[in-house]
């Protein structure tokens, strides 16, 4: 279906509003995501990349894709100059299959918009581009939980619930969603590494208020900058809060930058700008969401399924 999606696409055959009004068929010819009264017509070019919030999703995923200075280029073009690119890099098979699926999520979702009435929603459209993504390629991507050694990983005393209460005095806790409970709540430690050849990775440790561990992940992905890896780890993190249900959520950082930007402190990086959108449209679902920064030396489980997630 992938295939047949990107054939339709390159070859300009796919039903969207420019040929439907090419074929005289009674039916809105403008696209439905930008909402309100653009009238923007809907051309493959503008749907899957010149459209805002197409662009937020390209921007905002482990591609990191810009879309600004493609705008004129024809849409065939651009997806073969990017797969061509994206074939020479490491990994690239895999960064190949996610910018294919993107492109399956975006016409589902468009699809979900024109006949299905679904909101107009940048978090809403996201979420649904990454769940067909998520679907499709979780295991070819080797974005999956790692069934690590656990005697290598595992330090007790970090994921104990006396260690976590020091941790969190010691920190300095910004809730952006109700009260904290204390360790009440659901607490993941996250970390992420990254080199200068936009190879990055990141991993997190979750666990309940006694101190058992609720579950762990580490991925390998792309990322302009460390600040945008350890976005992308706190982005995943609230995917998997949202599918669990988990209504009560404190996240553990050694990155106060980014804490203090997803919290409105401090002004928002242009490169995360995408990824922060998104992480604020899903505070909502929360009844409690904290933030708190804690020293390094505090996240070592984290941190070393980070590092380790880079070797993959």
């Amino acid at each position: 279906m992938w295939k047949l999606l990107l054939w339709k696409i390159i070859t300009n055959v796919l039903p969207t509003g420019n040929e439907i009004m090419k074929r005289k068929i009674d039916a809105d010819p403008f696209c439905d995501m930008c909402g309100g009264d653009q009238h923007i017509m809907e051309t493959p070019e503008h749907l899957f990349r010149d459209c805002g919030l197409s662009g937020r999703i390209w921007a905002g995923s482990v591609l990191g894709i810009r879309v600004e200075g493609a705008w004129g280029i024809p849409i065939s073009n651009w997806i073969c100059d990017w797969i061509h690119y994206l074939q020479k890099k490491d990994e690239g098979m895999n960064q190949v299959i996610y910018f294919v699926a993107t492109f399956w999520g975006l016409w589902t979702m468009r699809n979900k918009i024109k006949f299905q009435d679904q909101a107009v929603n940048s978090h809403v459209i996201t979420n649904m581009v990454y769940k067909v993504i998520g679907e499709k390629v979780h295991i070819l991507c080797n974005s999956m939980n790692l069934r690590q050694n656990r005697s290598d990983l595992r330090c007790e005393e970090e994921g104990s619930l006396q260690r976590d209460v020091v941790d969190i005095r010691n920190g300095h806790p910004m809730c952006v969603v109700g009260k904290s409970s204390g360790c009440t709540v659901v607490r993941v430690k996250v970390d992420a590494n990254w080199n200068q050849t936009f190879e990055a990775a990141f991993g997190w440790i979750a666990y309940d208020g006694t101190g058992q561990e609720l579950g762990r992940r580490q991925v390998r992905t792309r990322a302009e900058s460390l600040l945008q890896a350890e976005a992308l780890g706190v982005r995943d993190i609230v995917e998997w809060a949202r599918e669990e249900q988990i209504l009560h959520l404190y996240i553990s950082s050694d990155c106060l930058q980014l804490i203090s930007q997803i919290a409105g402190v401090d002004k928002d990086n242009h490169r995360i700008a995408g990824l922060l959108e998104d992480l604020r449209g899903s505070f909502s679902f929360f009844h409690c969401l904290c933030f708190n920064f804690i020293p390094r030396q505090m996240n070592g489980i984290a941190h070393s399924l980070a590092k380790q997630a880079m070797k993959l």
